[in-house]
């Protein structure tokens, strides 16, 4: 998904999109026994910068995602526990996390 997506002009919507879905798949791939979720928000911020630039270091994910932890996780949770059971379908809630928090940062 990144390497095709990374080549390609994104509209700002499919930006966030993606940085989220990029952060939601690492965390649930769930590839160490600590620090998923840092890793997976370094990720979704070097997404950000790598298609808007140094404007997406105003982003603040770390704040925004701490802020809303219970939230955070439930929706994390909404999509399954299990790798194998795992229903994208019901991560939208997740991958609006940033933009909502991009709007109570104004």
């Amino acid at each position: 998904m990144t390497l095709t997506v990374l080549h390609k002009d994104l509209n700002p919507f499919e930006i966030f999109y993606y940085a989220s879905l990029l952060h939601l798949v690492f965390v649930k791939i769930h590839l160490f026994q600590d620090g998923n979720g840092r890793t997976a928000r370094l990720i979704e911020k070097w997404f950000l910068i790598e298609k808007m630039g140094q404007k997406a270091t105003s982003v603040q994910l770390e704040k925004n995602y701490y802020k809303r932890l219970k939230d955070y996780y439930s929706n994390i949770k909404k999509i399954g526990l299990e790798y194998e059971d795992l229903d994208y379908s019901k991560c939208l809630d997740f991958l609006l996390m940033t933009v909502k928090g991009i709007d109570d940062q104004n």
